[in-house]
């Protein structure tokens, strides 16, 4: 059941942040860190989170659902592993 709860957490914010039907882009990826996680990071950190993470799509980098709900959150080395 708790994974449940965390999987639904995720989803609601991947669809409170996605402005397009092709993923978060950078920009939506900043604005979710700086208000729901009050971070703030670099901009070669955010680049550098794309480039990992992110899926090229018409020559701009992504990050799918599949992407955030899953990698994103995983323990050894997810960005946002020590959240939620």
């Amino acid at each position: 059941m708790k994974t449940l709860k965390k999987t639904n957490s995720r989803n609601k914010l991947y669809n409170k942040y996605c402005k397009n039907k092709k993923g978060l882009s950078e920009k939506d990826i900043i604005k979710l860190i700086r208000t729901e996680y009050k971070d703030n990071h670099d901009k070669n950190v955010i680049t550098s989170l794309m480039n990992i993470w992110g899926t090229k799509i018409k020559g701009n980098l992504f990050i799918t659902k599949k992407t955030f709900t899953e990698k994103l959150y995983k323990e050894p080395d997810g960005f946002f592993r020590e959240k939620i």
